[in-house]
């Protein structure tokens, strides 16, 4: 693990949400989950709205040190891989009334592509995805002949109206500024177009009772976490209405904080490697916890579906 708290610029931001600048501390969180450096990252609360981010947050131009080359949306093999292909493609027919032709969709932080793949490979070659990551944007055109623009929504200047839906494969709790890409979102979007996305759920069950080992978290990337109620703010004030919240019930969460409480008590035990070979297995042995946290609404991740309604 690196240490380089001397180099690393911060910024304090107000609420993305609201502009407040009130807030309380929630929490301390480390990067856990690829330990890029030793530093320590603030939580905090909004007083007003209830939003929860980091404050102070590692300055734009520095946020590339924590994306390691095996990041998981940039570097998934084997069975993690085949799983999470498994997931869009069922996500994907779940959605296909939607994503069907003729509508235009696009993946906003489409990472290498899968997804957008997916859409794709079921009978919708109007896409269009959306990396900052130029590696990863590469990855998706070499892999699989897609579209990709190297950037954000809002650096990509596209066309007013011209977007029939707009996917978010766990891409709002990294963006700087939620309410900037989602009125952005607004313009793009045609007149009752969709937004999908999929987010962690700071008000699940598995974040209170997981609290640093909650990888929903994930310090220093994640820069919001977000609640039903504070997603449903952010969405309503950018002019969308949410139709549908689903709660997920894959126990991702539950395995990974129980290698990532081991690996710190423990760095080199046996026990690492080893419940890493078994991760499929630990997530799949936690799935009754993850069906009883979706049936009470209380799952640790969230697909939500919104349409713009002006």
């Amino acid at each position: 693990m690196s240490s380089d708290l001397n180099s690393v610029t911060r910024a304090l931001v107000s609420c993305d949400l609201c502009g407040a600048a009130d807030t309380e501390a929630v929490c301390q969180l480390r990067d856990c989950m690829f330990e890029t450096t030793d530093e320590t990252f603030q939580l905090v609360r909004c007083k007003r709205c209830g939003l929860l981010y980091l404050n102070p947050r590692p300055a734009l131009d520095d946020l590339g040190r924590y994306y390691r080359d095996d990041y998981a949306p940039f570097a998934r093999r084997g069975i993690s891989a085949r799983a999470k292909s498994l997931t869009f493609r069922r996500e994907v027919a779940e959605l296909w009334p939607m994503l069907a032709p003729p509508s235009r969709v696009i993946d906003i932080g489409c990472a290498t592509g899968e997804l957008l793949h997916a859409v794709q490979a079921r009978g919708n070659p109007n896409v269009l995805g959306i990396e900052p990551s130029s590696g990863a944007a590469a990855i998706a055109r070499q892999r699989w002949r897609l579209e990709v623009l190297t950037g954000t929504l809002e650096a990509a200047e596209l066309p007013a109206a011209s977007i029939d839906v707009a996917l978010l494969s766990h891409t709002a709790e990294h963006l700087p500024s939620p309410s900037t890409t989602f009125a952005e979102l607004n313009r793009v979007l045609k007149p009752g177009g969709t937004v999908v996305l999929w987010v962690p759920n700071a008000a699940s069950f598995a974040a209170q009772l997981l609290g640093d080992w909650w990888i929903g978290y994930d310090a220093p990337r994640h820069f919001y976490a977000y609640t039903p109620a504070t997603l449903a703010q952010l969405l309503q004030r950018q002019s969308f209405a949410i139709r549908s919240i689903h709660h997920e019930w894959i126990g991702l969460e539950w395995s990974w904080a129980l290698r990532l409480w081991v690996r710190d008590r423990w760095p080199n035990s046996p026990l690492n490697p080893a419940l890493a070979a078994l991760h499929p297995l630990l997530t799949a042995a936690f799935t009754p916890i993850t069906a009883f946290s979706a049936v009470a609404r209380r799952g640790g991740r969230m697909r939500i579906i919104a349409r713009k309604v002006r």
